[in-house]
């Protein structure tokens, strides 16, 4: 059912079982900043979030609204980021940011620091801009969406670094766990990702639409 082959079944916190047919699914990031670091991923084949057809934005935006209420609970931000660029399948990252760690405009502040350390052109864009209508399909992109709808883009030109989101979060200004940067640096056993996911999936059951009726 699942086309993403990068994320383990044991990984996987929910299939929408119900009609119509599921769209998307939620799962534990491999090699996650965080232990509430997710991923939220269509399951049909696509690039990027601007080539999702209508009905599974609709459901990805259902996701996007759980998840946000989900670590509100926890007491803490949602940031979501996209990276399309040296990438097969569309992954959007879900990373939680503790309130007490930073504020919005703290985090802001932080993607933009690093961006222009990097030499990286990040531009806010409107709240309520559709991305496709500054990234057609085929335009390699970087993007965030910060907890107040903020929106932050990239178009890639070349030599991006391929782990710039998480460098942002995991840095000392934001969640200070420098060394998570690097996924491969932030591995795990089977049990330790079976564990971690139980987890996560008790918790986020209250605001999982897909067990609705």
């Amino acid at each position: 059912m699942r086309s993403n082959a990068n994320v383990p079944v044991c990984a996987v916190l929910t299939v929408y079982v119900s009609v119509p047919s599921p769209q998307c699914y939620l799962a534990l990031a491999k090699g996650c900043l965080t232990p509430d670091h997710l991923l939220l991923l269509p399951i049909g084949h696509y690039q990027s979030v601007v080539e999702l057809a209508s009905e599974v934005v609709e459901e990805l935006d259902k996701y996007k609204s759980a998840l946000r209420k989900f670590y509100k609970s926890l007491g803490k931000r949602c940031v979501l980021f996209e990276r399309n660029y040296r990438s097969q399948h569309l992954q959007l990252q879900a990373v939680p940011v503790p309130l007490d760690k930073c504020a919005t405009d703290d985090l802001k502040e932080a993607f933009m620091v690093q961006a222009q350390e990097q030499q990286i052109e990040l531009m806010e864009i409107p709240e309520h801009t559709d991305l496709k209508q500054i990234a057609p399909p085929g335009t390699p992109y970087f993007y965030v969406e910060l907890d107040s709808g903020e929106k932050l883009f990239y178009r890639i030109k070349k030599n991006f670094p391929l782990q710039f989101g998480r460098e942002v979060l995991a840095s000392e200004s934001v969640l200070n766990i420098p060394t998570r940067a690097n996924w491969k640096d932030c591995k795990y056993t089977r049990e330790e990702e079976e564990d971690m996911t139980k987890q996560i999936r008790s918790k986020f059951e209250p605001f999982d639409f897909t067990m609705e009726d």
